[in-house]
């Protein structure tokens, strides 16, 4: 019968993990601890296993304390992700905001020019239009 080596075999390493306490005698196995350490050193699944259940294998206190920490980490994190996006709908906003305005203004540049195609005064322009005397003139020059 081949022997499983938990250096060579994810498996194997996994069952071991599962393996490590034994509740009825309240006993941990602290050879097979300390070689999964070792390995975990490698292993970056087995070294977020051990993390989680250092944490899970506290008293009610510790782990109430990690649960608390991890829940204003995740708070964090949405608050952070929720005022990016206010932030980018602010731009946007911001951004149709001025195309719009630059619109009109174009809008009122076309009408000066017409208007002046026409034979109508600059101050009549203006008037129309809502532009300064200032900026007819340099519109239709």
């Amino acid at each position: 019968m081949e022997k499983l080596n938990p250096w060579d075999d994810v498996l194997a390493r996994w069952l071991l993990f599962l393996g490590i306490v034994d509740q009825r005698k309240e006993k941990v196995y602290e050879d097979i601890f300390n070689e999964l350490e070792a390995i975990a050193m490698e292993d970056k699944n087995l070294c977020r296993a051990f993390e989680k259940w250092e944490v899970l294998s506290g008293t009610k206190e510790e782990v109430a304390a990690y649960r608390a920490r991890m829940k204003r980490l995740f708070d964090e994190e949405s608050m952070i992700g929720e005022a990016e996006m206010r932030g980018e709908e602010r731009g946007r906003e911001k951004g149709r905001e001025e195309g719009r305005k630059a619109g009109e203004e174009k809008g009122k540049e076309e009408t000066a020019m017409n208007m002046w195609r026409m034979g109508l005064d600059i101050h009549i322009i203006a008037e129309a239009t809502g532009l300064t005397k200032e900026t007819v003139r340099k519109i239709v020059k």
